[in-house]
């Protein structure tokens, strides 16, 4: 998924959502993002709090990440943002 695919996609929801990456061991909250290689990576952390929504759209829209593809840690690899679904009022990417 392109970054500003993403944002368009989160504008419609509340802005205290908290913004998670779903794994299939558990949730793990979005703290911060990484530029590397043109790609925009979701960096996770079991012991902080996620962002919030409104948080997570401020740090991605910036014009010059809009067509990069959108990144997550899995298990020592990036594996690639495909798109979300909401649980429980936090938007699970995946």
């Amino acid at each position: 998924m392109r970054t500003i695919d993403l944002i368009l996609l989160l504008n419609d929801f509340k802005k205290n959502n908290r913004i998670f990456v779903e794994t299939p061991d558990k949730n793990l909250p979005v703290v911060d993002i990484e530029i590397i290689d043109d790609e925009v990576i979701l960096k996770t952390s079991a012991n902080l709090h996620g962002l919030k929504n409104w948080e997570f759209l401020v740090l991605l829209n910036k014009k010059e990440y809009y067509e990069m593809p959108v990144f997550f840690n899995n298990k020592n690899s990036h594996q690639q943002l495909f798109g979300f679904r909401v649980a429980n009022d936090c938007l699970l990417l995946g």
